[in-house]
């Protein structure tokens, strides 16, 4: 790759041409994609990433209970510092909104669960659900049952 690019760069390219077909490459490609991409957000401040990755301007968060553009820059200011670097790529990532950027969130989440239950054995969800006290009953229902 190109060692000119910007963190800037990088991160429109990690995010915006790789997300799509992350998912259809090899498992040691998915693991680099994930780490070069936490990498590459670390050398960002949330104000250089949001010039390329512009925070979704949706303002009813509060009526709906949902993350919306008040949550996000004031979970940034609190958590961050617009003109810090960003501390950890991932959990970055995951509390941003924007359409682009919540997709990765999603690839990344999907990586992490494979990478869990080549570890564990078990589901990542499943351990999350068990660690949160929920009790989990599975039941089999046959073709027949439908």
């Amino acid at each position: 790759m190109n060692e000119n690019r910007t963190p800037q760069q990088l991160a429109f390219i990690l995010i915006h041409y790789w997300t799509p077909v992350i998912e259809e490459c090899n498992w040691e490609m998915q693991k680099a994609w994930v780490s070069m991409l936490d990498e590459t957000l670390k050398q960002l401040t949330p104000l250089q990433f949001a010039q390329v990755f512009p925070i979704t301007k949706e303002y009813k968060g509060h009526t709906w209970g949902s993350k919306d553009y008040y949550t996000v820059t004031d979970w940034i200011g609190e958590n961050v510092g617009w003109n810090n670097k960003i501390p950890d790529g991932i959990e970055f990532l995951l509390e941003y909104l924007n359409i682009n950027v919540q997709l990765t969130a999603v690839r990344i989440m999907n990586i992490l669960g494979k990478f869990h239950q080549r570890q564990t054995g078990s589901d990542l969800l499943i351990d999350f659900l068990k660690s949160q006290g929920a009790h989990i009953r599975f039941t089999n229902l046959n073709e027949e049952d439908q």
